[in-house]
């Protein structure tokens, strides 16, 4: 099968094993993406051709990250503190492929951006506040800390930033969005990784949800395909889920 087809029939994978563990069993759910993440691994141990194997390589991170995040003892952790662990073994993961497949900092946008995008980079930062608060109208999340109290807030606030925001972006905007666009070409790939991102929100059980992350990723994508930088849209990232999952959960009880 060509690999252009092969792509396709992994992001449906994803999909599906992704509704399977929201609707039906996370464990059979996580048994889906186990299985789909050691096929990735044997197809990239088997093709030589290097942009087949990054593509391959970089695809597994998508079931690894439901992986990780079910399989994670952590209950035993305060909720704000879930994001930072989930996040260190996507940290190892990303670094690793990286290396592997190889791809430098630039070919990742793992860069600052030029001096004449600072300013579009500051607006998109910005435009995390409106996008969190487009969310929260979605999903009315609980808060993850239980006050305003600024220590908690502050931990809280950067936790997310880097286990959620840098992270994710580095692995959908970076990693992800370069050895897609082998495969598809650049703004194929920009579609791809967004169905991919949107797919991997199927667990806050909203379509409208799903819907909204999608147009994120592509508007997120075109900014980094634009800046060649990472900067923006982490912050923005960022700055989403704080607003989403501290400042108006917790506000909004006010």
């Amino acid at each position: 099968m060509d690999i252009s087809h092969t792509a396709l029939v992994y992001l449906a994978a994803v999909g599906m094993a992704e509704v399977i563990t929201a609707l039906v069993s996370p464990t059979w759910g996580v048994a889906c993406h186990i299985f789909i993440f050691g096929n990735l691994l044997i197809q990239a141990g088997m093709n030589r051709r290097p942009w087949e194997r990054g593509f391959y390589l970089s695809m597994s991170i998508a079931p690894l990250i439901r992986i990780v995040s079910m399989g994670m003892p952590l209950g035993y952790f305060r909720q704000e503190w879930w994001y930072l662990l989930s996040s260190i073994p996507l940290f190892a993961t990303s670094f690793v492929i990286a290396r592997t497949v190889p791809l430098n900092r630039r070919e990742i946008n793992l860069q600052l951006p030029e001096l004449k995008y600072w300013p579009v980079s500051v607006l998109v930062a910005l435009t995390g506040i409106p996008l969190g608060a487009i969310e929260f109208e979605i999903l009315r999340p609980t808060p993850i800390v239980s006050s305003l109290d600024w220590q908690s807030v502050t931990i809280a606030s950067l936790i997310l930033l880097i286990g959620t925001g840098f992270i994710e972006e580095l692995i959908f905007r970076g990693i992800l969005q370069t050895t897609v666009s082998e495969v598809y070409g650049s703004w194929w790939a920009i579609a791809y990784v967004s169905v991919l991102f949107g797919e991997l929100h199927t667990g806050h059980m909203s379509v409208v949800d799903v819907v909204f992350v999608i147009g994120v990723a592509l508007y997120f994508a075109a900014v980094v395909k634009s800046t060649r930088s990472l900067l923006g849209v982490s912050l923005s990232h960022g700055l989403t889920n704080i607003f989403l999952f501290i400042v108006f959960p917790l506000t909004h009880l006010l």
